[in-house]
């Protein structure tokens, strides 16, 4: 479900080379720039008006909540239910499941800067890094899945032996993880699961996460379609591959990839 409403960005696939690295002990947890879309219909916001105030101001508040879960969604009124303020903003932030606390907020502001940079003036647009992905919008979309905001990255690497066996471990863990970030968010305050398996000679190492947001069915359903769109279907026999969105995101790789 691909939508035309945003910049020249593509939407639904973007490819990209993932280096394996040599050892686990040389890995670092990158912080990269990935993908980001800038919403056309949500018109312009000039230096020094009433929205740019009003963002300015959300952004301020966020960085002084403590984001001990890594994830706050945002305005600058309290009532947005009903409220009919033209320059209303909304923002999400929602951090990978290991970067929280002082790395979400570390993170807000990279992308932040990272935002405005690639989408000037735009009242409504995301990115994501490594470790977060952010929001802003005139629009509420609280507890909504957003179809429209997904993308894909794969490994060019196939797997080299038996790749059906591969996908089949990779379909039992990620059916796994999709369980642990479902369960009843009284035992848990986050939609986060990580995981392995043993393939042979090699690991496979996966994470599945949703924006809070959402409650533990949509976030079934969010990663259900996920799983069922891109995994089924772009990745195949690919050694890791990853598909980010604003409401829920999935990643796995021969290598560990998050901090422990």
């Amino acid at each position: 479900m691909s939508s035309n409403i945003f910049g020249w960005v593509p939407i639904l696939s973007v490819v990209a080379i993932q280096l394996l690295v040599r050892s686990v002990s040389s890995q670092n947890v990158t912080n990269d720039y990935l993908h980001h879309q800038c919403n056309n219909t949500q018109r312009i916001y000039k230096p020094g008006s009433t929205y740019e105030k009003n963002l300015n101001q959300v952004i301020r508040n966020i960085s002084h909540v403590h984001l001990r879960y890594g994830y706050t969604y945002s305005s600058n009124v309290e009532a947005y239910e009903v409220s009919k303020d033209p320059n209303i903003v909304f923002v999400l932030l929602q951090c990978r499941g290991d970067s929280y606390g002082s790395k979400c907020h570390s993170c807000l502001h990279t992308a932040l800067s990272g935002l405005r940079e690639r989408c000037p003036g735009k009242r409504g647009a995301i990115i994501w890094y490594d470790q977060c992905v952010l929001e802003i919008s005139t629009v509420n979309t609280d507890g909504r899945i957003r179809y429209d905001s997904f993308f894909n990255m794969t490994n060019q690497k196939n797997v080299s032996s038996d790749p059906d066996r591969f996908k089949n471990k990779r379909r039992d863990l990620f059916h796994k993880l999709l369980l642990g970030a479902t369960k009843d968010r009284s035992e848990s305050n986050d939609s986060y699961a990580v995981g392995e398996t043993r393939i042979g000679k090699n690991k496979m190492y996966a994470m599945v996460q949703c924006a809070l947001h959402l409650t533990p069915n949509g976030c079934h359903v969010c990663l259900e379609w996920i799983t069922g769109t891109y995994v089924r279907f772009y990745f195949d026999h690919r050694q890791g591959g990853r598909v980010l969105g604003r409401s829920c995101s999935l990643r796995y790789e021969l290598y560990p990839f998050l901090r422990r």
